[in-house]
């Protein structure tokens, strides 16, 4: 499988690369390691001979590797959230979620500035103390970067900083003391 790299930015365009050869995907990928710095200011350049594009760490959305390669290793722990993108027809089935024991299932969709938009499935263990589980809903603006698994293979990185918004499904059953109670129209 080609390994391709795709760059969303927050004015809702899709930047589409791929790697000149496996040798400079290695190094790439080893570059994952420090993914919780990849939004922190320093611009992402992607070049080869035809052309070098700068992107603004302020204005990417997000970054896709498509890659039939297992990269999770490569990747900063997210402290029991598990993100996989959902494809189309993915979205379109009922679903069925939320609380099973000490477990969770939930939809989450991420809205980012300029309209980019992405769904995911979401799982993992309930954290036992309330302040813990107010924290995770409350702390993902603040993380440096969120990963997700893509349905065709490969990792997605998040830039928390150009979300604007997200919508958990079904509804948090624990909100913080000061969350305004009501329904969406």
């Amino acid at each position: 499988m080609t390994s391709n790299i795709t760059v969303i930015t927050t004015a809702n365009r899709a930047r589409r690369f791929v790697p000149t050869d496996e040798g400079r995907l290695e190094a790439i990928i080893d570059s994952l390691r420090r993914s919780g710095q990849l939004f922190s200011g320093k611009p992402l350049i992607i070049g080869a001979g035809a052309q070098t594009e700068v992107f603004a760490a302020a204005a990417i959305a997000c970054i896709e590797i498509e890659t039939a390669r297992d990269l999770e290793e490569y990747l900063p722990s997210q402290h029991n959230l598990s993100l996989t993108a959902l494809t189309p027809a993915q979205r379109a089935e009922p679903f069925v979620g939320g609380l099973n024991g000490d477990h969770f299932s939930v939809r989450i969709e991420f809205f980012f500035t300029g309209g980019h938009v992405l769904y995911m499935a979401a799982a993992g263990v309930r954290k036992p103390a309330l302040a813990e589980r107010l924290m995770n809903l409350t702390g993902l603006f603040e993380r440096p970067v969120l990963h997700y698994r893509l349905a065709q293979g490969g990792i997605g990185l998040m830039n928390p900083r150009a979300m604007t918004r997200f919508v958990i499904t079904p509804g948090v059953p624990d909100l913080p003391s000061d969350a305004w109670l009501a329904e969406a129209l």
